[in-house]
C-alpha cells in the first residue's frame, strides 16, 4: 500500500489481505460474537475477542503503522451490512474529523464485494479542512437529499477538478483511508454486501463519542468511548484505555493438522488459526500456523503483553529481536531451521523473515495468565533454542531442552520425545497445559491417528495419551505451560484426581 497515496488522495488500495477461506471464517466468527458492543455501536473493539483478533492481525496493522506510527489504539470496530440498493451518502466520520488528523480507517470487504458495492471517495477531500456534513448544513441539503451531484458541487468549492473515484475492490481486499476523507457507498448489486470497518488512531489523539451525527455535531462531555491499545503504548491522559477482550471459550483436548507449506503465486503471507480460549490455568491462550514467502516478513518489529513460543516446522527463518521498536538497541538476528524454537517474553520487540528459498512454515503459541504476573523479573530476554537436540535425540520420553519461570507462568518447560513404533504412554491428566508439536512420524492419540506435522493441545486436567504407529519413530516437541490456577483450577484438580484413580 502506498503511504503517499493515503497522504495525497486520502485513501489507498485496494490491498489484498485475506483469501476466500479466511473471509468466510472471519465472517462466521464475527457474526457469532456474543453480548453487546461496549458503550456504543462501534464498541465491538473493546468487547469482542473475535473483532479484536482480526483488528490486530499483523497484515492489517502493517497498513496503518506507516501513517500512525508505533503507538496505536483501536477505537471502532463494526460490521457494515448493506442490502441491495442501500445508499450511505457521502460523509466524514465525525469522530475523526479533527483538522490535525491522526486517524486511519481500514474497510475490508468480506462478502459480495465488488466495485458497484464498495466505497467511493472524493480524492483530496481530507485536506479541505471541513466536513461534508457542515457544507450540506450551510447549503440546506438534508441527509436524504445528499447525492453524488450535491457532493461534487460542495467539493468543487475547494477543488474545481474534484471527482468521485470508486476503486475496484473484492472480498478479502482492504481500502485504507484518512478519517477526514469524504466517502460513501451505494450497493448496486443484487446481494447483501458485508464489510468489516476497523478504526484506528494515534495514541495521542483523543477519541470523542458523538451525541449527534447531523450538523452541528455534539459530543458527550463526560462519556468517552473505550479504546484498546493494539501497538506500542496508549495514553490514559488522552483516552479511556481498556484491556483487550479475551477469548472466553473453555478449551478441551484438540488436534490440529498443520497446513502444507505452499502459497499461491501472488501470496506473501497467510495464517491458519488453531485454538483460542481459556484453560483452567490460563486466561487466554492462542495458537496458529503461518506460511511466509522467501524474503518476506509478516510485520515490523512489534511487542505485545502475551508471551510467545515460535517453532519452525519447515524452511529457514531469521529471527530479529530488539529492546526497542527501531531495532537499534541490543538488536539480535538469529537464523533457525526445522525443530528450532524461540520464546519471547511479554513486551519483547520481535519479528522474523523467511531466510530460505522455499516457503517457511512456523507455528506459534501466545498466552497470558490470571491475575498478576507470576514474576515480573523472570525471563526478561528472548530465548532461542536449537532443534539439533530434537534431530539427534535418542528414543525416549522427556529429553529436557529448557525450563524457565516467566512473567505469566510459574514454569515453562520444553522437552523432546522420540517414540519408537508401538511405544507411548497411557492416558493421564496433568496439572498444567501441554502443547505438543509432532514434527515427524505418526501417532495414535485421543482415538485417532495423526500424521506429522500436527499440533496437539491438552489443557490442565484433560486426559491424554499417545502411541507411535507406523514404521518410523515419532519425534515431537513438548511445551508445558504451568500457569497460576484460575476459577477453573478446582475442577481441573478434581478431574486430575479422578483420572489417576481410574488408572490405579
Amino acid at each position: 500500500m502506498s503511504k503517499q497515496a493515503l497522504e495525497t488522495d486520502g485513501y489507498a488500495g485496494p490491498v489484498a489481505v485475506f483469501d476466500g477461506a479466511e473471509c468466510a471464517q472471519i465472517l462466521s466468527s464475527l457474526r457469532a460474537a456474543t453480548g453487546r458492543p461496549r458503550a456504543w455501536f462501534k464498541g465491538w473493539a473493546a468487547s469482542s475477542p473475535a473483532f479484536h483478533r482480526v483488528a490486530t492481525d499483523p497484515r492489517i496493522l502493517a497498513l496503518v503503522r506507516p501513517t500512525l506510527g508505533a503507538d496505536i489504539v483501536l477505537w471502532g470496530a463494526s460490521l457494515i451490512i448493506k442490502a441491495e440498493s442501500d445508499i450511505h451518502p457521502f460523509h466524514t466520520d465525525v469522530e475523526s474529523m479533527a483538522p490535525e488528523g491522526g486517524f486511519v480507517t481500514v474497510w475490508i470487504g468480506l462478502e459480495h464485494t465488488d466495485r458497484s458495492s464498495g466505497l467511493k471517495f472524493i480524492p483530496g477531500s481530507h485536506r479541505y479542512g471541513v466536513t461534508l456534513q457542515e457544507l450540506n448544513h450551510r447549503a440546506g441539503v438534508a441527509r436524504d437529499a445528499s447525492t453524488d451531484e450535491t457532493t461534487l458541487a460542495a467539493a468543487r468549492q475547494y477543488d474545481p477538478a474534484a471527482r468521485i473515484v470508486q476503486p475496484e475492490v473484492h472480498d478479502g481486499e482492504a481500502l485504507v483511508f484518512d478519517g477526514r476523507a469524504w466517502h460513501g457507498s451505494h450497493n448496486k448489486t443484487r446481494a447483501v454486501r458485508t464489510a468489516l470497518l476497523l478504526q484506528y488512531a494515534r495514541a495521542d489523539r483523543p477519541v470523542n463519542m458523538p451525541r449527534t451525527f447531523s450538523w452541528p455535531i455534539e459530543f458527550h462531555r463526560s462519556k468517552r468511548p473505550p479504546v484498546v491499545v493494539v501497538s506500542g503504548k496508549g495514553r490514559r491522559d488522552r483516552n479511556r484505555i481498556v484491556p483487550a477482550p479475551r477469548g472466553s471459550r473453555a478449551l478441551g483436548n484438540a488436534i490440529f493438522q498443520l497446513p502444507s507449506a505452499t502459497l499461491r503465486p501472488e501470496q506473501r503471507f497467510t495464517s491458519f488459526p488453531h485454538l483460542w480460549g481459556r484453560t483452567p490455568t490460563l486466561i487466554d491462550v492462542e495458537g496458529h500456523s503461518s506460511i511466509l514467502a522467501p524474503g518476506a516478513n509478516p510485520h515490523p518489529l512489534h511487542q505485545h503483553i502475551e508471551e510467545e513460543i515460535l517453532v519452525v516446522v519447515s524452511g529457514s527463518a531469521e529471527l530479529h529481536v530488539s529492546d526497542d521498536a527501531a531495532g537499534s538497541a541490543n538488536a539480535e538476528r538469529v537464523r533457525i531451521g526445522p525443530g528450532d524454537f524461540a520464546y519471547y517474553p511479554a513486551g519483547t520487540h520481535h519479528t522474523l523473515s523467511n531466510a530460505g528459498d522455499t516457503p517457511l512454515l512456523y507455528t506459534m503459541l501466545k498466552w497470558v495468565n490470571y491475575g498478576k504476573p507470576a514474576d515480573r523479573r523472570a525471563a526478561g530476554r528472548a530465548i532461542i533454542r536449537s532443534g539439533e537436540t530434537l534431530r539427534s535425540a535418542a528414543p525416549g520420553i522427556g529429553a529436557p531442552l529448557w525450563q524457565e519461570r516467566t512473567r505469566w507462568l510459574r514454569r515453562l518447560h520444553a522437552h523432546v520425545s522420540v517414540l519408537a513404533p508401538s511405544e507411548g504412554y497411557a492416558p493421564h491428566a496433568d496439572r498444567y497445559d501441554v502443547a505438543m508439536l509432532l514434527l515427524t512420524g505418526r501417532v495414535e492419540t485421543l482415538g485417532r491417528e495423526v500424521s506429522a506435522p500436527a499440533l496437539l493441545y491438552h489443557p490442565a486436567g484433560a486426559e491424554h495419551g499417545i502411541r507411535a504407529v507406523g514404521a518410523e519413530p515419532a519425534r515431537y516437541l513438548v511445551f508445558e505451560l504451568e500457569g497460576r490456577p484460575g476459577p477453573l483450577a478446582a475442577l481441573a484438580r478434581l478431574q486430575h484426581r479422578l483420572a489417576n484413580r481410574r488408572r490405579g
